[in-house]
């Protein structure tokens, strides 16, 4: 290991079961290297002991090791990040001089994504780091209501596919610029793995704002954005059967209340929620190519807005159309909106 690596931090995924992978060293990523050659000082000390014991215990780890070949110790200190089932989603590791001040870790959190009921599940850490007070955090939220934070996703088609079908096997290191609630955009670096029974996905989030500058939208992406926005059109990818909003393309209407459908409500009047599903039926039976609906949506409180509810069927690239999702132009009917 040389010395440039020394002193410092390194961040460690450990989303499944015996995988242990380097995603960041320093002011630097990684990708998902092996840690006994990328973090181990010496041939002689071992950081795979020291990683399952922090995966086990879910307790930090400090201990200086000594290597009798180089004739010189290091200190170890290891920091687990617990997701919201208490599975160790990571480890930040510090490795330097025994008599070296340790600097602060970057802030590091872990969600799961359950495919089951389209919720996430968050620990205070992951909300708190958008700027969330802890008076106002909640263990669960939307998927949509995560993805509207994001200013820019990169690999999205990548990562609609990892979240939207999660197999065993797969892996997406991938980068968010976030919306923080001071107004500021941060930078966030993402591993995403799902589990071995395909019922979610363990993510890991990074916040690297320090040494990599947020990503910004494409001027295309802006237009569409703007564009929508001001037609009044919003564009969202739809689960039928729950009637649930999955995540949001482009902005979200201000007069829909969506981000915490699942604590105020549903986004569907239930009287209206059959015909939305037999239109979905219809577009996965193939027997149109679109339909459009006049519905009721939740705009908070008691109050139900009339809108144009416009159905397509939602395809990612060179796949089948989706067999549950849907993609949905929303459209406000009522003049007040």
């Amino acid at each position: 290991m040389s010395e440039v690596c020394m002193g410092g931090w390194h961040l460690i995924e450990t989303l499944t079961e015996d995988v242990a992978t380097l995603v960041a060293s320093g002011d630097e990523t990684k990708n998902m290297l092996s840690t006994r050659r990328s973090i181990s000082p010496a041939a002689d000390i071992l950081v795979e002991p020291i990683i399952e014991h922090v995966r086990k215990t879910r307790e930090p780890f400090e201990r200086v090791l000594h290597s009798k070949r180089l004739n010189r110790a290091w200190r170890f200190y290891a920091w687990p990040i617990i997701g919201p089932f208490g599975d160790v989603h990571g480890i930040h590791m510090w490795v330097g001089d025994p008599k070296e001040k340790m600097t602060p870790r970057r802030l590091t959190s872990g969600v799961f994504w359950s495919t089951t009921d389209w919720l996430i599940y968050q620990t205070w850490e992951s909300a708190a780091m958008s700027g969330t007070l802890l008076e106002d955090w909640v263990p669960t939220a939307l998927s949509s209501d995560y993805i509207n934070r994001a200013i820019h996703m990169e690999k999205e088609q990548e990562f609609l596919e990892i979240t939207l079908a999660p197999k065993p096997g797969m892996v997406l290191s991938t980068w968010f610029s976030v919306r923080h609630d001071h107004g500021h955009a941060m930078q966030w670096q993402v591993i995403l793995r799902p589990t071995a029974d395909g019922k979610g996905v363990r993510v890991l989030y990074h916040d690297f704002s320090d040494a990599y500058p947020p990503s910004m939208p494409t001027l295309a992406e802006l237009g569409l954005a703007e564009g929508l926005d001001g037609s009044k059109v919003h564009v969202a990818l739809f689960e039928a059967y729950r009637g649930s909003i999955v995540l949001w393309i482009g902005r979200a209407p201000e007069w829909l209340e969506w981000q915490y459908a699942h604590l105020t409500g549903p986004v569907v009047h239930p009287d209206d929620l059959p015909a939305l599903q037999a239109s979905a039926q219809r577009i996965s039976l193939g027997e149109a190519p679109y339909t459009v609906d006049l519905v009721q949506l939740h705009g908070g409180e008691d109050e139900w807005v009339k809108s144009s509810v416009t159905m397509r069927p939602f395809q990612l690239k060179d796949r089948p159309a989706h067999a549950e999702l849907t993609l949905i132009q929303v459209t406000p009917v009522d003049d007040h909106c």
